[in-house]
């Protein structure tokens, strides 16, 4: 009762993040091959380009409704199946390793302090620009710009915020792109247990990796599935370097006397500010019609139910109506034929006597009338 409860009134139209698919060969294709390289050996090429072709979102959010962590230990359950999954369990389904340090003690107290403008260079960012007091990766090339888009939508998703570096994305970045071992499990384990919080409306993240650990508990999977959409693939349009990061250095007084540049600048950041936001616009879009298809499915699915429930018997056919047996009688029943029609004399025979008939009695009165005028 309790667990039901819970789900209805935090859980049952909580939104999903809209999983993000990584083809298997798009670094390649696209040059990337540094990036390529970094995930394989930080051993997060599993993880990352993990791909379903649909998950069902009601066990998805049944299982962030009763998930707990204890420790390096995390507990949900599913239709009245307990699920357990320590830290070794959970590395093996999600494909993570666990060796290393976590990223919040990653390099120490001091680590943000000393390496912010390292890892800030590191990115190639030539504009640096700050939101909220972090720095955003809006002048950085392609290929670093999909690693933050694969940091802030598959490794640890959130809803927002996603061309900004806070500082742990620093360190995550860092720790990625020098080959730091780090407890990469327990990194997405923390996260998943902090978006089942109901002190705040997170989206619940990583579908592919609860649908798998469901499927490794054994449990049957019944009802409407959520299918893939285009939205879940990158796209090269998404990380298409612009034109004016182009020359890959920082802005420059000297070779720009007239004041024309900085109208200029400012438009280009203006652009990736709007397509920032047209980002988070379609995402939400996504979001909204994922929740639209899984309430028709639903809808769907108890209509069928209700459909199925109704135990319609049509009546028996009986040919006895009123006691009247009509079935097969027409071939047998001669009493509309014309041979059986009685005739005139034996009708009058049959009528005769009858008070009913009028023309009798008046016929019998005169005669008595001419018998006694005799």
């Amino acid at each position: 009762e309790e667990e039901l409860t819970r789900f209805i009134t935090y859980f049952a139209k909580r939104p999903i993040s809209p999983p993000r698919v990584l083809p298997e060969l798009y670094p390649q294709q696209k040059g990337y091959y540094d990036l390529d390289n970094q995930l394989k050996e930080s051993g997060l090429w599993p993880f990352v380009s993990r791909s379903r072709t649909s998950f069902n979102p009601a066990y998805v959010r049944a299982f962030y409704s009763n998930l707990r962590r204890d420790g390096d230990t995390i507990r949900s359950s599913i239709n009245l199946v307990d699920l357990e999954f320590d830290l070794a369990i959970f590395a093996r389904i999600a494909g993570l390793p666990t060796r290393g340090d976590d990223i919040a003690t990653y390099g120490g107290d001091d680590w943000i302090l000393n390496n912010e403008a390292v890892v800030i260079r590191e990115l190639g960012i030539t504009n640096l620009v700050r939101h909220s007091g972090a720095p955003t990766i809006h002048s950085a090339p392609s290929e670093k710009r999909l690693l933050l888009y694969i940091l802030t939508r598959i490794l640890r998703p959130r809803d927002g915020s996603h061309t900004c570096l806070f500082n742990e994305d620093l360190k995550a970045v860092h720790a990625i792109t020098h080959g730091a071992s780090i407890n990469w499990a327990k990194y997405v384990m923390i996260h998943m247990a902090d978006c089942a919080s109901i002190a705040t409306e997170r989206s619940l993240p990583y579908t592919f990796l609860v649908m798998d650990l469901i499927v490794a508990a054994e449990i049957h999977i019944a009802g409407p599935n959520t299918k893939m959409t285009k939205i879940w693939i990158i796209q090269d349009s998404t990380f298409r370097k612009k034109s004016g990061d182009g020359t890959g250095a920082g802005p420059s007084h000297a070779r720009s006397p007239a004041p024309a540049p900085a109208p200029a600048k400012a438009s280009l950041q203006s652009i990736a500010d709007t397509l920032n936001r047209l980002t988070l616009t379609v995402d939400g879009m996504g979001q909204s019609i994922e929740r639209m298809d899984w309430t028709l499915q639903g809808q769907h699915h108890d209509m069928t139910a209700f459909f199925r429930g109704i135990n319609y018997v049509p009546l028996p056919f009986d040919s006895t109506i009123l006691g009247q047996n009509y079935e097969g009688e027409d071939e047998e029943d001669d009493s509309y034929a014309l041979s059986s029609s009685p005739d005139e004399a034996d009708f009058e025979d049959a009528v005769d006597g009858d008070p009913m008939d009028v023309e009798d009695d008046e016929e019998d009165d005169d005669a008595e009338d001419e018998d006694a005028a005799a």
